[in-house]
């Protein structure tokens, strides 16, 4: 099991073209190639002290993925969704949003034995809750960590204390 993001480095204008030449687009799936993309070209992605970025979580599992090309959106609201949608997820069960700025739905459901149904855009997964959620949250945990850490970001320090919350929440 295996949760990533993924970012793009270049605006999208073709969809077939995104799927046919992903490595034209994809900046990367590791969150230090994005801070150097985005320290080298910081007027062009920071405004305000906000990241803006496309990019999408893409959750693995026996070699079926969801979440990837060609979804995406805004990286870091997308991240902000899913950390909402897990403390959502553990007070009631199951938790539903959509994309930021498009018409993907993802939602978390509670399943038997010890699982959760991970759902994005009618494509599912079922893994292990605590995997699932401790996967999520390290991912999460690195992005933002990076942001405020390296780009200093500080408006994300909210979400980089709300991931620890959520992880004391797990605990108990």
């Amino acid at each position: 099991m295996d949760v990533k993001n993924f970012f793009l480095k270049k605006d999208v204008f073709d969809l077939e073209d995104l799927v046919s030449n992903p490595s034209s687009y994809i900046g990367g799936f590791n969150n230090q190639f994005l801070v150097d993309i985005v320290g080298a070209n910081k007027k062009k992605y920071i405004e305000g002290g906000i990241l803006s970025i496309e990019g999408s979580l893409t959750f693995t599992m026996w070699n079926k993925e969801i979440g990837g090309i060609p979804l995406f959106d805004d990286l870091a609201s997308l991240y902000a969704y899913y950390l909402n949608a897990i403390e959502e997820f553990m007070a009631e069960g199951v938790a539903r949003f959509y994309y930021p700025s498009q018409p993907i739905e993802v939602c978390l459901e509670e399943g038997k034995n010890g699982n959760t149904k991970i759902s994005i855009d009618n494509q599912n997964l079922n893994m292990n809750t605590n995997q699932l959620l401790n996967l999520i949250l390290a991912s999460a945990a690195s992005f933002f960590e990076l942001l405020v850490k390296e780009l200093n970001l500080d408006k994300y320090e909210y979400e980089v204390k709300q991931i620890e919350h959520i992880k004391e929440l797990i605990k108990t």
